[in-house]
This record gives C-alpha cells, sequence and structure tokens, in this order.
C-alpha cells in the first residue's frame, strides 16, 4: 500500500503573501516553557504551570542567485522592517500537502552568509515567533509545485577582499590567494509581554549588537601588513565576488570593521593559510 508522505519539492515557504524562493532547508523548533512545582512533602514536581513567551525558532538556508528575482530574497522584505535592528515582526507560512504551519510576530535573530572560490553563495535566517500553528487548510496541492527562473546560482571564481582602513592592517587583496569568507549578524530579542498575556507585543534588540567578518587566505606574501601589531582602526571592507573573466558579480560592504585575530596554521603537505577575522557594530 502505498504511504503518503511531505517530500521537499512539496514545501513551500512565505513571508507574509510573498513565497521565498531557492530555499534549500528548513527547520522548524517549537518548545514550551515550563515551571515545575513541587508539593510539600513531595522528592518531586508533581504539577507544572505553563510560562508565558511560549515562541516556535524558524531557521531557513538560501541559495544567492543572480538575475532579476534578486540577489539575496531575505533583504527585500527584512530592510521594509528597517533592517537587522528592526522591532517589526513577519509571518511566516510553510505550505506543504499536509496544510499550513503559521508562524506570526517572527523577529529575525540571526543572519549567515558564506562563499568560497568554486562554491555557491549562501545564507542562513533564523527568526523566533509566536508558537507556530498548523491547519490543514490552505494546503498545498500538486499542481501548486512552482519552477523559479534564474539567470543562474553564482559560483565564485575569484574573491577579492579589500580593506580601507587608518591602522597597519589595512591591506588590498589583489595579490592574496582568497579560499572563503563568512559573515555572521547576531541579535539577541527581549520579548516584551503585557500583564495577563502569554504572546509578545514586542521584541527589541539588546544593544551593542555586533557581526563578525572572516575570512582565509592561502599565504603567499602579506604586503604591508604587520602582523605583530593588531591596532584596532576600524574602516571599510568590500568583499568582491568575481567571474572567470574577472568581472564583478556580487559584492558585499560591511562599515566600522576592526581587526581582532590573525590566525597562521600550518599541516604536513597541505598550504599554510591566514585566517582574517574582523568585529563590525550593527548600526541599522
Amino acid at each position: 500500500m502505498a504511504i503518503n508522505r511531505v517530500h521537499s519539492s512539496e514545501a513551500q515557504l512565505f513571508v507574509g503573501d510573498q513565497r521565498i524562493p531557492a530555499v534549500n532547508s528548513l527547520d522548524i523548533s517549537s518548545s514550551k516553557e515550563i515551571e515545575y512545582i513541587p508539593r510539600l512533602g513531595a522528592g518531586h514536581s508533581v504539577e507544572g504551570v505553563l510560562m508565558p513567551n511560549q515562541n516556535s525558532t524558524l531557521s531557513y538556508g538560501i541559495t544567492l542567485t543572480t538575475g532579476a528575482t534578486g540577489i539575496d530574497p531575505f533583504y527585500s522584505y527584512q530592510q521594509m522592517q528597517s533592517g537587522f535592528l528592526s522591532t517589526g515582526s513577519f509571518e511566516f507560512k510553510v505550505k506543504d500537502l499536509a496544510g499550513v504551519e503559521t508562524i506570526s510576530g517572527a523577529s529575525l535573530t540571526s543572519y549567515s552568509l558564506n562563499g568560497s572560490v568554486g562554491s555557491v553563495v549562501a545564507g542562513n535566517s533564523t527568526y523566533v515567533g509566536d508558537g507556530a500553528i498548523f491547519t490543514p487548510n490552505g494546503a498545498l496541492e500538486r499542481k501548486d509545485q512552482s519552477k523559479d527562473l534564474f539567470d543562474g546560482f553564482f559560483s565564485p571564481k575569484k574573491i577579492e577582499v579589500t580593506t580601507t582602513t587608518n591602522g597597519e592592517e589595512g591591506i588590498s587583496s589583489s595579490t592574496l590567494h582568497i579560499q572563503d569568507f563568512t559573515i555572521n549578524v547576531g541579535i539577541d530579542k527581549v520579548p516584551i509581554t503585557r500583564l495577563g498575556t502569554r504572546v509578545p507585543i514586542t521584541r527589541f534588540p539588546t544593544l551593542p549588537s555586533q557581526g563578525s567578518l572572516s575570512f582565509n587566505v592561502i599565504k603567499n606574501q602579506v604586503t604591508g601588513l604587520d602582523l605583530s601589531s593588531l591596532i584596532c582602526e576600524s574602516g571599510v571592507i568590500k568583499i568582491d565576488l568575481k567571474d572567470i573573466n574577472n568581472n564583478s558579480v556580487l559584492d558585499f560592504v560591511t562599515s566600522g570593521c576592526c581587526l581582532e585575530t590573525v590566525d597562521e596554521s600550518t599541516s604536513l603537505d597541505d598550504n599554510t593559510t591566514l585566517s582574517f577575522n574582523y568585529y563590525f557594530p550593527i548600526i541599522q
């Protein structure tokens, strides 16, 4: 007898009424916050009280694309709420053949982006919101399967990182062999709940908030960089991803960057690598 099950090709993610394309992974985690109360004379807890701020966490991975659909769909709706530090919220819906799972009041808590030479550039976003609600109403049908049209998924053939600071760590990577990069943004959100309610009316970010940027280099020459003096001078870092013809396809710019660490590692029969790690403030 055939067994019905939900396949990844039959699941779609929506924010509001906008479907998010190029999603390659999706996780929803719901947990109850319970305070257990022991009775007098009992050696164990026999009752539990459901606490406020019950929430669900939604995390999804996405592949960055080129073309008319946009580089990173994340920005098409997150920037509407004034960026990373927004106190606004979203409603996410996961639709499949079984039904619709809705997470309302969702607020961004983390975002990451990573790419390497020869691999597709990808990102990951995590949101925390009110408890997930499932309903069979509105379930997708097989005819609702979609086909996105992109100019392509981009795999950089060359990565250039240019830093502009007032300190000795300012470098231009035109002579360096950069292999990969990672950008991470993490934001703690504090729920504000009215007396007598379980659902927060808003979640606001704790300040100061910060992000991190790192990239790895095959050691060839590090002209103009004094590794013995990590002067903390803030500046701008631009990550430029280029195709096989050395044309820029994607670039990412972070400001207020400060070099924190430089790590050098060598192993037998392998290249010596340098890892540069930067801090940058989140201002919006």
